[in-house]
């Protein structure tokens, strides 16, 4: 079973996000490893683009059940001829291009929620209004 986090009741204007894995190439990532540490390389990958795919469709339908956002990157950046080299550095890790993806679609959720970067209430305190020697005092300022 799935709570509500508790955010929500200190931030009742809180938008929650689910983000998906990126997809996996499979190919880049061991050729990347063995480039890098040669013999010593792993023989065989700690994660696949298959297994990413299990996970983002899991991400994708509990966002559902719970009412809340997705962006489904593993999907999204699949429909690009190419998307192994233009959004993956090494198989794994995002390009700037590939973070550029990611940008674009928060954006668009965002949007889509009648949000913008200006009009966005801060729903926690500024770092400048938390004391460090009693951090806690902001916080319950703020939630209560």
């Amino acid at each position: 079973m799935i709570a509500v986090p508790i955010t929500l009741e200190c931030s009742p204007t809180m938008l929650i996000v689910l983000i998906t894995p990126p997809p996996i190439d499979d190919g880049g990532h061991m050729e990347y490893a063995r480039a890098i540490y040669g013999e010593k390389a792993m023989t065989s990958p700690e994660r696949t683009n298959e297994v990413a795919g299990v996970y983002a469709r899991g991400c994708v339908e509990l966002a559902g059940e719970l009412g809340l956002q997705s962006i489904n990157l593993w999907s999204r950046m699949q429909e690009t001829d190419g998307w192994q080299k233009k959004y993956l550095s090494d198989g794994l890790h995002l390009t700037p291009e590939g973070n550029a993806v990611v940008f674009q679609e928060l954006v668009r959720v965002f949007s889509e929620a009648g949000l913008t970067a200006a009009e966005m209430p801060f729903d926690f305190p500024h770092h400048s209004e938390i004391d460090g020697k009693n951090p806690e005092k902001a916080f319950q300022q703020k939630c209560l």
